[in-house]
């Protein structure tokens, strides 16, 4: 595993449930000496908006747009300012806005996310008003400055991690 990819994070900022949507903010690196794109998948069920990339080294808004390959799977592509030089690195900080009624949702007045995280480091924030009763993987609880309850996982897997939150609005 290259160390760049150690170091990517995501934060999700789970939106009001029954919206479905939540904003995705995704911190990555293109180490691939020759790079001059980078490739973000879009999930299957999943639908992507509001999409922005920026390089973080200088806030500047990077090009982008939205691909399909031979076999229909979607992605965001990131044109990179220049190639990724020998021993460099490039880092791009992803924006973009899911609704996926599959993954987020209300059932019987409980926020349920539910969904594999394939990042090895990741932030869920849920909404405003509302606590964490259940989590099925190892998370590390905290509240954020504005009072909404963070839970932080750290995927030490080969694979995605089978992340599950249920959260009740607060009284």
């Amino acid at each position: 595993m290259s160390l760049a990819f150690a170091v990517a994070f995501t934060l999700y900022e789970l939106l009001a449930p029954d919206s479905h949507q939540f904003a995705i903010t995704y911190d990555v690196t293109q180490d691939k000496e020759g790079a001059d794109v980078f490739l973000n998948p879009i999930r299957p069920g999943s639908v992507s908006t509001k999409e922005r990339v920026v390089d973080p080294a200088t806030g500047k808004d990077l090009k982008f747009e939205e691909v399909t390959d031979e076999k229909g799977a979607h992605f965001i592509k990131v044109h990179l300012p220049g190639p990724v030089p020998k021993g460099g690195e490039t880092r791009i900080r992803i924006l973009k806005t899911y609704t996926d009624a599959a993954s987020y949702y209300l059932k019987d007045g409980q926020l349920i996310f539910d969904r594999p995280l394939g990042v090895k480091r990741n932030v869920i924030l849920m909404p405003k008003g509302w606590e964490l009763i259940g989590c099925a993987s190892p998370g590390i609880v905290s509240t954020d400055n504005d009072g909404r309850v963070r839970v932080s996982f750290l995927n030490d897997r080969d694979d995605q991690l089978p992340v599950k939150i249920v959260g009740r609005k607060l009284p």
